[in-house]
Protein backbone atom coordinates (compact mmCIF):
# COMPACT_ATOMS: atom_id res chain seq x y z
CA UNK A 1 0.00 0.00 0.00
CA UNK A 2 2.95 2.12 0.99
CA UNK A 3 3.84 1.67 -3.25
CA UNK A 4 0.29 2.82 -4.25
CA UNK A 5 0.41 5.81 -1.97
CA UNK A 6 3.31 6.87 -3.68
CA UNK A 7 2.52 6.57 -7.46
CA UNK A 8 -0.81 8.27 -6.19
CA UNK A 9 1.28 10.99 -5.31
CA UNK A 10 3.46 11.16 -8.15
CA UNK A 11 0.14 11.49 -9.96
CA UNK A 12 -1.09 13.50 -8.28
CA UNK A 13 1.75 15.74 -8.39
CA UNK A 14 2.12 15.71 -12.71
CA UNK A 15 -1.38 16.48 -12.40
CA UNK A 16 -0.95 19.23 -10.24
CA UNK A 17 2.00 20.61 -12.38
CA UNK A 18 0.10 19.96 -16.00
CA UNK A 19 -2.77 22.12 -14.57
CA UNK A 20 -0.49 24.87 -13.26
CA UNK A 21 0.24 25.22 -17.27
CA UNK A 22 -3.51 25.94 -18.10
CA UNK A 23 -3.38 29.27 -16.32
CA UNK A 24 -5.08 32.58 -17.93
CA UNK A 25 -6.22 31.75 -21.66
CA UNK A 26 -3.39 28.83 -22.58
CA UNK A 27 -5.83 26.28 -21.77
CA UNK A 28 -4.88 23.53 -24.63
CA UNK A 29 -7.00 20.46 -25.41
CA UNK A 30 -4.51 18.13 -25.56
CA UNK A 31 -2.73 19.12 -22.50
CA UNK A 32 -6.37 19.63 -20.44
CA UNK A 33 -6.82 15.69 -21.22
CA UNK A 34 -3.78 15.10 -19.71
CA UNK A 35 -4.33 17.15 -16.59
CA UNK A 36 -7.55 15.06 -16.40
CA UNK A 37 -5.99 11.38 -16.58
CA UNK A 38 -3.03 12.60 -14.02
CA UNK A 39 -5.94 13.19 -11.69
CA UNK A 40 -8.18 10.89 -12.05
CA UNK A 41 -5.33 7.95 -11.76
CA UNK A 42 -4.35 9.89 -8.58
CA UNK A 43 -7.59 9.62 -7.00
CA UNK A 44 -8.04 6.22 -8.18
CA UNK A 45 -5.10 4.83 -6.82
CA UNK A 46 -6.05 6.77 -3.59
CA UNK A 47 -9.05 5.58 -3.02
CA UNK A 48 -7.33 1.89 -2.83
CA UNK A 49 -5.45 3.01 0.22
CA UNK A 50 -7.34 0.98 3.85
CA UNK A 51 -8.44 4.51 5.21
CA UNK A 52 -10.23 6.30 2.20
CA UNK A 53 -11.39 3.15 1.16
CA UNK A 54 -13.56 2.12 4.37
CA UNK A 55 -14.28 5.90 4.32
CA UNK A 56 -16.04 5.82 1.53
CA UNK A 57 -17.93 2.55 2.13
CA UNK A 58 -18.94 4.06 5.55
CA UNK A 59 -19.65 7.59 4.33
CA UNK A 60 -21.91 5.92 1.27
CA UNK A 61 -23.17 3.07 3.38
CA UNK A 62 -22.52 0.63 0.62
CA UNK A 63 -20.03 -1.84 1.15
CA UNK A 64 -16.98 -1.99 -1.68
CA UNK A 65 -18.36 1.37 -3.32
CA UNK A 66 -14.86 2.54 -3.08
CA UNK A 67 -14.01 -0.43 -5.84
CA UNK A 68 -16.41 0.65 -8.25
CA UNK A 69 -15.24 4.34 -7.64
CA UNK A 70 -11.87 3.30 -8.15
CA UNK A 71 -12.13 1.01 -11.20
CA UNK A 72 -14.50 3.83 -13.14
CA UNK A 73 -11.56 6.70 -12.21
CA UNK A 74 -9.00 4.26 -13.86
CA UNK A 75 -11.07 3.18 -16.81
CA UNK A 76 -11.61 6.85 -17.08
CA UNK A 77 -7.90 8.25 -16.61
CA UNK A 78 -6.68 5.78 -19.66
CA UNK A 79 -9.71 7.53 -21.21
CA UNK A 80 -8.29 10.84 -20.82
CA UNK A 81 -5.07 9.91 -21.70
CA UNK A 82 -6.26 8.48 -25.11
CA UNK A 83 -8.31 11.69 -25.84
CA UNK A 84 -4.95 13.40 -25.37
CA UNK A 85 -3.35 11.38 -27.97
CA UNK A 86 -6.15 11.76 -30.28
CA UNK A 87 -5.24 15.21 -29.88
CA UNK A 88 -2.11 14.43 -30.90
CA UNK A 89 -2.57 12.12 -34.02
CA UNK A 90 -5.53 13.13 -35.66
CA UNK A 91 -6.86 15.31 -38.23
CA UNK A 92 -8.65 18.44 -36.70
CA UNK A 93 -11.67 17.46 -38.74
CA UNK A 94 -11.73 13.96 -37.21
CA UNK A 95 -10.57 14.83 -33.63
CA UNK A 96 -14.10 15.41 -32.44
CA UNK A 97 -15.87 12.42 -33.60
CA UNK A 98 -12.59 10.48 -32.41
CA UNK A 99 -13.14 11.68 -28.94
CA UNK A 100 -16.69 11.77 -28.76
CA UNK A 101 -16.51 8.17 -29.32
CA UNK A 102 -14.10 7.04 -26.71
CA UNK A 103 -16.28 9.25 -24.38
CA UNK A 104 -19.33 7.37 -25.30
CA UNK A 105 -17.86 3.80 -24.98
CA UNK A 106 -16.36 5.02 -21.66
CA UNK A 107 -20.11 6.30 -20.18
CA UNK A 108 -21.37 3.29 -21.28
CA UNK A 109 -19.16 0.71 -19.78
CA UNK A 110 -19.21 3.00 -16.48
CA UNK A 111 -22.71 2.53 -16.72
CA UNK A 112 -23.19 -1.34 -16.91
CA UNK A 113 -20.73 -2.33 -14.46
CA UNK A 114 -22.28 0.37 -11.87
CA UNK A 115 -25.88 -1.56 -12.49
CA UNK A 116 -23.97 -5.03 -12.24
CA UNK A 117 -22.33 -3.65 -9.14
CA UNK A 118 -26.12 -2.92 -7.91
CA UNK A 119 -27.07 -6.05 -8.90
CA UNK A 120 -24.08 -8.00 -7.22
CA UNK A 121 -25.23 -6.49 -4.02
CA UNK A 122 -21.93 -7.88 -1.85
CA UNK A 123 -21.54 -7.84 1.56
CA UNK A 124 -18.89 -6.37 3.24
CA UNK A 125 -16.14 -8.50 3.90
CA UNK A 126 -12.01 -8.04 4.83
CA UNK A 127 -11.13 -10.24 1.94
CA UNK A 128 -9.95 -8.94 -1.61
CA UNK A 129 -13.01 -8.29 -3.60
CA UNK A 130 -12.77 -9.49 -6.40
CA UNK A 131 -10.87 -12.70 -5.26
CA UNK A 132 -14.16 -13.38 -2.75
CA UNK A 133 -16.59 -12.53 -5.21
CA UNK A 134 -15.63 -13.64 -8.51
CA UNK A 135 -17.54 -16.74 -8.87
CA UNK A 136 -20.79 -14.50 -9.18
CA UNK A 137 -21.83 -13.95 -12.26
CA UNK A 138 -22.94 -9.97 -11.69
CA UNK A 139 -19.29 -9.17 -10.53
CA UNK A 140 -17.59 -11.63 -12.93
CA UNK A 141 -18.94 -9.65 -15.71
CA UNK A 142 -18.71 -6.64 -13.59
CA UNK A 143 -14.65 -7.37 -14.08
CA UNK A 144 -15.27 -8.55 -17.91
CA UNK A 145 -16.48 -5.16 -18.57
CA UNK A 146 -13.75 -3.44 -16.82
CA UNK A 147 -10.78 -5.72 -18.40
CA UNK A 148 -11.96 -5.76 -21.67
CA UNK A 149 -12.56 -1.45 -21.65
CA UNK A 150 -9.33 -1.22 -20.04
CA UNK A 151 -7.57 -3.55 -22.13
CA UNK A 152 -9.01 -1.79 -25.53
CA UNK A 153 -7.97 1.74 -24.13
CA UNK A 154 -4.55 0.43 -23.17
CA UNK A 155 -4.03 -0.87 -26.83
CA UNK A 156 -5.04 1.97 -28.58
CA UNK A 157 -3.13 4.27 -26.08
CA UNK A 158 0.39 2.34 -27.14
CA UNK A 159 -0.60 2.22 -30.62
CA UNK A 160 -1.19 6.58 -30.70
CA UNK A 161 2.04 6.55 -28.88
CA UNK A 162 3.90 4.83 -30.85
CA UNK A 163 2.29 6.36 -33.97
CA UNK A 164 3.03 9.65 -32.66
CA UNK A 165 6.28 9.00 -31.62
CA UNK A 166 7.19 8.19 -35.41
CA UNK A 167 6.38 12.09 -36.35
CA UNK A 168 8.64 13.12 -34.07
CA UNK A 169 12.23 13.42 -35.69
CA UNK A 170 13.98 16.31 -33.37
CA UNK A 171 12.63 15.80 -30.55
CA UNK A 172 14.22 13.25 -28.16
CA UNK A 173 12.85 14.07 -25.05
CA UNK A 174 8.90 13.96 -26.39
CA UNK A 175 9.87 10.46 -28.00
CA UNK A 176 11.27 9.18 -24.73
CA UNK A 177 8.04 10.24 -23.06
CA UNK A 178 5.87 9.00 -25.80
CA UNK A 179 7.71 5.39 -25.93
CA UNK A 180 7.39 5.50 -21.76
CA UNK A 181 3.79 5.97 -22.18
CA UNK A 182 3.64 2.95 -24.78
CA UNK A 183 5.03 0.92 -22.34
CA UNK A 184 3.27 1.85 -19.48
CA UNK A 185 0.06 0.60 -21.45
CA UNK A 186 1.28 -2.80 -22.23
CA UNK A 187 2.64 -3.66 -19.08
CA UNK A 188 -0.58 -2.20 -17.85
CA UNK A 189 -2.19 -5.35 -20.10
CA UNK A 190 -0.69 -7.78 -17.82
CA UNK A 191 -3.69 -6.26 -14.99
CA UNK A 192 -6.53 -6.03 -17.66
CA UNK A 193 -5.71 -9.23 -19.37
CA UNK A 194 -5.51 -11.17 -16.06
CA UNK A 195 -8.67 -10.27 -14.45
CA UNK A 196 -10.72 -10.28 -17.60
CA UNK A 197 -9.26 -14.36 -17.25
CA UNK A 198 -9.74 -15.07 -14.00
CA UNK A 199 -13.27 -13.64 -14.47
CA UNK A 200 -14.27 -15.72 -17.32
CA UNK A 201 -13.08 -19.02 -15.88
CA UNK A 202 -15.10 -18.41 -12.73
CA UNK A 203 -18.16 -17.48 -15.10
CA UNK A 204 -17.63 -20.83 -16.93
CA UNK A 205 -17.83 -22.48 -13.24
CA UNK A 206 -14.05 -23.04 -13.02
CA UNK A 207 -11.49 -22.25 -10.07
CA UNK A 208 -8.97 -20.35 -10.47
CA UNK A 209 -6.51 -21.08 -7.97
CA UNK A 210 -3.25 -19.50 -9.20
CA UNK A 211 -1.80 -16.50 -7.08
CA UNK A 212 -2.46 -13.87 -9.59
CA UNK A 213 -3.39 -10.85 -7.43
CA UNK A 214 0.58 -10.00 -7.23
CA UNK A 215 1.27 -10.43 -10.80
CA UNK A 216 -2.07 -8.13 -11.73
CA UNK A 217 -1.09 -5.58 -8.79
CA UNK A 218 2.25 -5.46 -10.28
CA UNK A 219 1.31 -4.64 -13.95
CA UNK A 220 -1.42 -2.04 -12.64
CA UNK A 221 1.39 0.08 -11.03
CA UNK A 222 4.31 -0.66 -12.87
CA UNK A 223 2.13 0.34 -15.89
CA UNK A 224 0.56 3.34 -14.37
CA UNK A 225 4.32 4.56 -13.12
CA UNK A 226 5.34 3.90 -16.71
CA UNK A 227 2.77 6.35 -17.72
CA UNK A 228 2.97 9.30 -14.95
CA UNK A 229 6.45 9.32 -16.34
CA UNK A 230 6.03 9.45 -19.57
CA UNK A 231 3.63 12.28 -19.27
CA UNK A 232 5.50 14.38 -17.18
CA UNK A 233 9.01 13.50 -18.96
CA UNK A 234 8.53 16.22 -21.75
CA UNK A 235 7.50 19.05 -19.79
CA UNK A 236 9.65 18.61 -16.72
CA UNK A 237 12.81 18.64 -19.34
CA UNK A 238 11.87 21.51 -20.69
CA UNK A 239 11.20 22.97 -17.50
CA UNK A 240 14.39 21.79 -15.88
CA UNK A 241 16.09 23.31 -18.67
CA UNK A 242 14.52 26.63 -18.56
CA UNK A 243 16.04 26.70 -15.16
CA UNK A 244 19.80 25.94 -15.87
CA UNK A 245 18.97 28.41 -18.38
CA UNK A 246 18.02 31.45 -15.66
CA UNK A 247 20.56 29.79 -13.53
CA UNK A 248 23.54 29.93 -15.98
CA UNK A 249 22.27 33.76 -16.85
CA UNK A 250 22.26 34.37 -13.04
CA UNK A 251 25.82 33.13 -13.26
CA UNK A 252 26.72 35.73 -16.10
CA UNK A 253 24.97 38.29 -14.45
CA UNK A 254 27.35 37.36 -11.06
CA UNK A 255 30.19 37.46 -13.32
CA UNK A 256 29.56 40.85 -14.66
CA UNK A 257 28.55 42.23 -11.59
CA UNK A 258 31.93 44.22 -10.67
CA UNK A 259 32.46 46.07 -14.24
CA UNK A 260 28.78 46.80 -14.33
CA UNK A 261 29.21 48.14 -10.55
CA UNK A 262 31.83 50.55 -11.63
CA UNK A 263 30.53 51.41 -14.51
CA UNK A 264 26.90 52.80 -13.17
CA UNK A 265 28.81 54.48 -9.94
CA UNK A 266 30.75 56.49 -12.56
CA UNK A 267 27.59 56.76 -14.32
CA UNK A 268 24.63 56.72 -11.72
CA UNK A 269 21.99 57.93 -14.74
CA UNK A 270 22.78 54.65 -16.80
CA UNK A 271 20.64 51.81 -15.10
CA UNK A 272 17.11 51.40 -14.79
CA UNK A 273 17.97 50.90 -10.58
CA UNK A 274 20.85 50.96 -8.39
CA UNK A 275 23.16 48.69 -7.86
CA UNK A 276 22.42 46.12 -6.02
CA UNK A 277 23.43 45.69 -1.85
CA UNK A 278 26.93 44.17 -1.08
CA UNK A 279 25.67 42.38 1.68
CA UNK A 280 25.39 38.84 1.46
CA UNK A 281 21.77 39.18 2.94
CA UNK A 282 20.95 41.30 -0.22
CA UNK A 283 22.74 39.55 -2.85
CA UNK A 284 21.13 36.27 -1.93
CA UNK A 285 18.16 38.11 -2.20
CA UNK A 286 18.85 39.80 -5.53
CA UNK A 287 20.25 36.56 -7.25
CA UNK A 288 17.35 34.93 -6.47
CA UNK A 289 14.81 37.63 -8.12
CA UNK A 290 17.30 37.30 -11.21
CA UNK A 291 17.25 33.31 -10.98
CA UNK A 292 13.47 34.02 -11.11
CA UNK A 293 13.37 36.39 -13.74
CA UNK A 294 12.41 39.79 -12.40
CA UNK A 295 13.33 41.47 -15.75
CA UNK A 296 17.17 41.97 -15.74
CA UNK A 297 18.04 40.87 -18.81
CA UNK A 298 21.29 40.40 -19.67
CA UNK A 299 20.77 42.50 -22.76
CA UNK A 300 20.05 44.82 -20.87
CA UNK A 301 23.06 44.54 -18.55
CA UNK A 302 25.37 44.69 -21.78
CA UNK A 303 24.22 47.74 -23.23
CA UNK A 304 24.71 49.30 -19.84
CA UNK A 305 28.25 48.18 -19.67
CA UNK A 306 28.78 49.42 -23.27
CA UNK A 307 26.64 52.70 -22.82
CA UNK A 308 28.98 53.22 -20.17
CA UNK A 309 32.18 52.61 -22.11
CA UNK A 310 31.30 54.93 -25.13
CA UNK A 311 31.04 57.80 -21.95
CA UNK A 312 34.46 56.76 -20.42
CA UNK A 313 36.10 56.92 -23.89
CA UNK A 314 37.36 60.18 -23.77
CA UNK A 315 39.75 58.83 -20.81
CA UNK A 316 40.94 55.80 -22.39
CA UNK A 317 44.70 55.90 -22.92
CA UNK A 318 46.87 53.91 -25.39
CA UNK A 319 49.86 53.94 -22.66
CA UNK A 320 47.99 52.45 -19.95
CA UNK A 321 47.01 49.77 -23.22
CA UNK A 322 51.02 49.18 -24.03
CA UNK A 323 51.77 48.94 -20.45
CA UNK A 324 49.18 46.57 -19.44
CA UNK A 325 50.42 44.10 -22.30
CA UNK A 326 53.78 44.26 -21.01
CA UNK A 327 52.81 43.65 -17.62
CA UNK A 328 50.51 40.77 -18.65
CA UNK A 329 53.43 38.97 -21.03
CA UNK A 330 55.44 39.86 -17.50
CA UNK A 331 52.88 37.56 -15.59
CA UNK A 332 52.30 34.59 -18.06
CA UNK A 333 49.43 35.93 -19.51
CA UNK A 334 48.40 35.25 -23.64
CA UNK A 335 45.42 35.22 -26.01
CA UNK A 336 42.43 36.24 -24.44
CA UNK A 337 43.40 36.37 -21.22
CA UNK A 338 45.12 38.86 -21.93
CA UNK A 339 42.91 41.06 -23.87
CA UNK A 340 40.95 40.56 -20.80
CA UNK A 341 43.12 42.26 -18.63
CA UNK A 342 44.17 44.52 -20.61
CA UNK A 343 40.49 45.95 -21.37
CA UNK A 344 40.10 45.65 -17.52
CA UNK A 345 43.16 48.12 -17.20
CA UNK A 346 42.36 50.40 -19.28
CA UNK A 347 38.55 50.88 -18.15
CA UNK A 348 39.80 50.80 -14.79
CA UNK A 349 42.80 53.51 -15.25
CA UNK A 350 39.63 55.31 -17.11
CA UNK A 351 37.27 55.51 -14.01
CA UNK A 352 39.89 56.57 -12.26
CA UNK A 353 40.95 59.42 -13.99
CA UNK A 354 37.33 60.74 -14.52
CA UNK A 355 36.43 60.37 -11.28
CA UNK A 356 39.76 62.48 -9.85
CA UNK A 357 38.66 64.81 -13.03
CA UNK A 358 41.79 64.82 -14.67
CA UNK A 359 42.57 66.05 -18.21
CA UNK A 360 40.90 63.29 -21.24
CA UNK A 361 43.49 60.96 -22.72
CA UNK A 362 41.52 59.81 -25.90
CA UNK A 363 44.23 57.80 -27.06
CA UNK A 364 43.07 54.55 -26.45
CA UNK A 365 40.33 52.00 -27.68
CA UNK A 366 37.95 49.07 -26.58
CA UNK A 367 36.79 46.78 -28.50
CA UNK A 368 33.35 44.73 -29.31
CA UNK A 369 34.28 41.33 -27.28
CA UNK A 370 31.54 39.23 -29.12
CA UNK A 371 29.82 38.86 -32.15
CA UNK A 372 26.57 38.26 -30.81
CA UNK A 373 24.86 38.56 -27.50
CA UNK A 374 26.27 35.55 -26.20
CA UNK A 375 30.00 36.33 -26.97
CA UNK A 376 29.63 39.49 -25.30
CA UNK A 377 28.03 38.20 -22.25
CA UNK A 378 31.23 35.62 -22.02
CA UNK A 379 33.54 38.29 -22.73
CA UNK A 380 32.23 40.87 -20.03
CA UNK A 381 32.23 38.61 -17.74
CA UNK A 382 35.90 37.87 -18.30
CA UNK A 383 36.78 41.48 -18.13
CA UNK A 384 34.58 41.83 -15.33
CA UNK A 385 36.53 39.21 -13.14
CA UNK A 386 39.58 40.65 -14.41
CA UNK A 387 38.91 44.06 -12.63
CA UNK A 388 37.99 42.46 -9.74
CA UNK A 389 40.61 40.36 -9.36
CA UNK A 390 44.13 40.55 -11.62
CA UNK A 391 47.35 42.10 -9.97
CA UNK A 392 47.90 43.43 -13.23
CA UNK A 393 45.11 45.91 -13.10
CA UNK A 394 45.91 46.59 -9.61
CA UNK A 395 49.61 47.04 -10.25
CA UNK A 396 48.50 49.79 -13.26
CA UNK A 397 46.38 51.47 -10.56
CA UNK A 398 49.15 51.54 -7.98
CA UNK A 399 51.65 52.76 -10.50
CA UNK A 400 48.92 55.37 -11.54
CA UNK A 401 48.76 56.93 -7.88
CA UNK A 402 52.67 56.34 -6.92
CA UNK A 403 53.28 58.60 -10.03
CA UNK A 404 50.20 61.27 -9.23
CA UNK A 405 52.22 61.31 -5.42
CA UNK A 406 55.70 61.73 -7.13
CA UNK A 407 53.87 64.69 -9.45
CA UNK A 408 52.81 66.45 -6.47
CA UNK A 409 55.83 66.37 -4.40
CA UNK A 410 57.95 68.01 -7.30
CA UNK A 411 55.36 70.45 -7.39
CA UNK A 412 55.73 70.93 -3.43
CA UNK A 413 59.60 71.04 -3.88
CA UNK A 414 59.83 73.55 -6.65
CA UNK A 415 57.10 75.84 -4.48
CA UNK A 416 59.40 75.78 -1.48
CA UNK A 417 62.62 76.68 -3.91
CA UNK A 418 60.46 80.04 -4.60
CA UNK A 419 59.55 80.84 -1.39
CA UNK A 420 55.88 79.59 -1.87
CA UNK A 421 55.91 76.37 0.27
CA UNK A 422 55.95 75.74 3.66
CA UNK A 423 57.98 78.61 4.77
CA UNK A 424 55.43 81.05 3.04
CA UNK A 425 52.88 79.95 4.76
Amino acid sequence: MIFTALVALAALCAGAYTASTLRGGSRVPSRTWMGVALLCLALALAVLTPDIRTGLNDLAGVPHVSRLISHALTMWAATAALCMLVYWTHTPQTTQRAVYIRQAIAAAATAVMATLFVIARTPATNQEWFSTYANRPPIALYMIVFGGMLTYTLIDLARLSLRYARRLTGRRVTRLGLHLFAAGGLVALGYSVTIIVVAVIELAGGDFTADWTKFSYVCQLLGIGLIVIGSVLPGTANASAAALHRAQDAHQTELMEPLWRAIVQAHPAIPRRQPRPTHLWGRMTAWAASWMGDGRSLSRRVLEIRDGYLQLAPWFDGHVQTRAIALGRQAGLSGLDLQAVVEAAVVALALDAKARGEDQAGTGEVEPGGEDLTGEVRWLGRVSQALDRSPVVAELLAEREHARLEGRNWVSKTLDDLGFGQAQQ
